[in-house]
């Protein structure tokens, strides 16, 4: 599922080059945000994380726009062609970068990716029950490995201590509106991609802001500490992994197609993974054994979806 055009005129070379560098990006993400907000000394709490993630993504869209020549006209034009989706997209956008940041406080970057990257299935029952897609034989496999694998994953993972079981539940629900945004760009084809990337980091940055405010107002503290570690951290998230990475996403699509260049993310937690024996906290070997299998189960459904629309 994609708003990507699909009469792009542009053909980027390379793009396998550009998904190598996508999965590093997104991959590393996960572990800058639980080496920032996880290891101890905590530099940032999540929720400060998600909000200068998009916050520093906004300023780098808006400068794309700017280098595109995109103006307000054609932007509140494609406001008010897709304005429902938008809004839709942009409220699961913040629950999602909330939930997967804030999860970093507690579990391990390649549990969170791992959890994150389960989202395909959920897509998948979604076009079969409600959009009505065809299942094959290898996205059937696929759906029962990703299943399996991610249930004993999860069966593994949880009860270990009651943080790791909340930093779970956090990851689940950004697996859930993860799987949500995806559905919602269905009904955003033939958007303009950079256009709808903005504003959707824009509207996401300003729901955050709310969720902060509560959190303060109740009597929670928040942890800020700017020093040379947060900002390369947080430039890192934003400029890089939500601003670069979604350029290069996009000229992987012009090349591609949607479905294929979507196919290779599910080798975003390896990279996520090893994080983790870098950081110290390396998986036990059956949890470890079972996120790769369902990890692997993406794979099949993400490389059968794109084998279809070939």
């Amino acid at each position: 599922m994609s708003y990507y055009r699909p009469d792009a005129p542009m053909k980027p070379d390379r793009p396998y080059l550009m998904l190598t560098a996508i999965i590093l990006l997104w991959g590393t993400n996960y572990i800058v945000s639980r080496t920032l907000s996880g290891i101890a000394p905590v530099r940032v709490s999540g929720l400060y994380y998600a909000l200068f993630r998009y916050l520093f993504g906004t300023l780098t869209m808006i400068l794309v726009l700017g280098a595109q020549r995109k103006g307000l006209s054609a932007v509140s034009s494609e406001i008010h062609r897709y304005s429902r989706p938008l809004v839709l997209s942009a409220l699961l956008s913040a629950f999602f970068v909330i939930t997967t940041h804030v999860s970093a406080e507690f579990i391990s970057s390649g549990t969170t990716s791992i959890i994150i990257n389960l989202s395909p299935i959920i897509v998948l029952l979604f076009g079969i029950v409600i959009l009505g897609e065809h299942l094959t034989q290898r996205k059937a496999a696929g759906f029962v490995l990703g299943l399996v694998g991610g249930l004993i994953f999860l069966w593994n993972s949880i009860g270990l201590s009651a943080g790791v079981t909340y930093g779970i539940l956090l990851a689940l629900g950004g697996m859930l509106s993860w799987a949500g945004y995806t559905i919602t760009l269905h009904y955003l084809k033939g958007a303009d991609p950079y256009i709808v990337m903005t504003v959707k980091h824009v509207a996401s940055t300003f729901m955050i802001l709310p969720i902060i405010w509560l959190v303060l107002a109740d009597g929670s503290s928040l942890i800020l500490i700017w020093d040379i570690w947060t900002v390369m951290g947080l430039l890192f998230a934003g400029v890089l992994a939500s601003g670069l990475a979604y350029l290069l996403y996009f000229s992987a699509i012009e090349s591609l197609g949607a479905p294929r260049a979507s196919s290779f993310l599910f080798l975003v937690p390896f990279v996520s993974v090893a994080g983790d024996f870098v950081l110290g906290e390396p998986p036990a070997f059956v949890t470890l054994a079972a996120g790769l299998i369902a990890v692997i189960g993406v794979g099949l459904v993400k490389m059968s979806e794109a084998n279809e629309q070939k």
